[in-house]
């Protein structure tokens, strides 16, 4: 899929906004410290557990999210403009301007903003979503074929099951004789990345653990961006450590799927899916702690979970709405490639725009806002003109928004299908769900369904 040129812009005719309002210098500020400077703080490449947790007992995402309903009521819907000091922004206040600028990505609004370029040339600079268009064009095919962007079910998804099956077998194989059991982020967490590094890079990276944290400690220098410098040294051992795995890659992999051409830099790109993976699991962890406090949706899942078919539609859903409760990319961000005219102002080129996603997946005036509704998505995975929008949208949506959604119901699968699960912490109300939740302090408490009737019948 070739990224629109300025031509493919003209073609389209984008509408560009009918006004733009301009925000005071005190609204501004608290758009800064409200809104922007927790969602920094908290770990945008790489999530800080200490920031996180002080999200959660503060109600920070909350705190925005009315904030950005104020600034609605007092300026309007159309789109506002911040004048920030050397780099004004554009913040989004409706949904229709979120549709927009999703379909006129990258031409006129870019994908690869100033600030997307600081933070991701850290781990992986040759990537496609910070390359030119012209790059971008050559770069984004790569990357859906490997993914199977357009496939609902992947082509090695039956592989992929038997990955996921066996590493969280590992986890159930910690409960038996009927004792009950504890799953924590921690444990969780390493079961995933050993189904993330076999899934993307075949069966011999199962326990490259080293592998996984010299990239996590160039995502922790990419939560810097502009204030920290590329650890050249760490970055090239990254990319030696995954140049290993590129010179015989296993065909079942996705690191397989890619052209065998140092030319796309797949260092680079498989960066990218190794990072976004991480994500992935923040939200399936997030997504078992909502199915093990909602007695309403837990048997639909579990009896997806004991069938046979790989696509498993109402868990989906239950994932799509943890990432519309909880979005593990708050802010999408664009940049003007152009001027652009918009009533009586007009925008310079660079300027930047927010579409900061909890206000719109959150929105108070929705009735569903802050509970679990999966009926909303049907088979969809964005919904961009209600602005909810987990994978973004238009031709710039996240190549694997089928891929992941796949292995993230196949891993909740693997439990439901052995295991009883219930909630310890924290406590979740259905009808009110908090505006933040830290996956860092989940527990979950699990016990082998087999062995709890052979119990009973005693």
């Amino acid at each position: 899929m070739n990224a629109l040129g300025h031509s493919g812009f003209a073609e389209k005719r984008c509408p560009g906004f009918a006004r733009i309002n301009r925000a005071g210098w005190l609204d501004t500020l608290r758009v800064v410290t409200s809104v922007v400077a927790p969602t920094i703080a908290k770990g945008v490449i790489i999530r800080r557990r200490k920031m996180v947790r002080l999200a959660e007992r503060q109600d920070l995402d909350t705190r925005a999210v009315k904030l950005m309903q104020r600034l609605r009521e007092k300026y309007g819907p159309a789109p506002l403009l911040l004048p920030i000091p050397f780099r004004p922004h554009l913040l989004l206040l409706d949904t229709g301007d979120v549709a927009t600028v999703l379909e006129f990505s990258p031409a006129p609004f870019a994908t690869a903003s100033t600030e997307k370029r600081a933070a991701l040339a850290h781990f992986e600079p040759g990537n496609v979503l910070i390359s030119p268009a012209a790059r971008r064009a050559e770069l984004r095919p790569l990357h859906e074929k490997a993914l199977a962007t357009a496939e609902r079910i992947h082509p090695c998804s039956q592989q992929f099951k038997i990955i996921v099956d066996a590493e969280f077998q590992e986890i159930l194989n910690t409960v038996g004789s009927g004792r009950p059991g504890e799953l924590s982020w921690p444990a969780f967490s390493q079961a995933w990345m050993r189904v993330v590094r076999r899934v993307v890079l075949g069966e011999r990276a199962r326990n490259d653990v080293t592998l996984t944290e010299t990239l996590n400690d160039l995502r922790k220098r990419a939560n810097w961006a502009f204030a920290a410098p590329v650890d050249q040294r760490k970055l090239e051992r990254f990319h030696q450590q995954v140049g290993r795995y590129l010179r015989e890659p296993e065909k079942t992999s996705l690191a397989g799927r890619l052209p065998r051409d140092g030319a796309i830099e797949p260092e680079s790109q498989i960066a990218q899916w190794l990072f976004a993976f991480d994500a992935a699991g923040i939200a399936t962890f997030r997504t078992l702690a909502i199915l093990s406090s909602h007695a309403s949706l837990w048997g639909t899942a579990v009896e997806e979970a004991t069938g046979t078919e790989l696509d498993r539609p109402f868990t989906r859903t239950c994932l799509l709405e943890v990432l519309r409760l909880w979005p593990t990319t708050p802010a999408i961000l664009r940049e003007l490639t152009e001027d652009l005219k918009a009533g009586d102002r007009r925008l310079r080129r660079g300027t930047g725009i927010i579409i900061f996603t909890p206000f719109f997946h959150r929105d108070p005036e929705l009735a569903f806002a802050n509970r679990v509704e999966p009926s909303i998505w049907g088979p969809n995975e964005a919904l961009p003109a209600m602005g909810f929008v987990p994978f973004s949208a238009g031709v710039a949506i996240c190549p694997a928004h089928n891929l992941v959604p796949t292995i993230a119901s196949l891993a909740i699968g693997a439990l439901l299908s052995k295991a009883d699960l219930s909630l310890l912490q924290p406590s979740l109300t259905a009808g009110e769900l908090p505006g933040t939740l830290n996956h860092f302090d989940i527990l979950l408490r699990l016990q082998a369904r087999r062995a709890r009737s052979a119990a009973a019948e005693l």
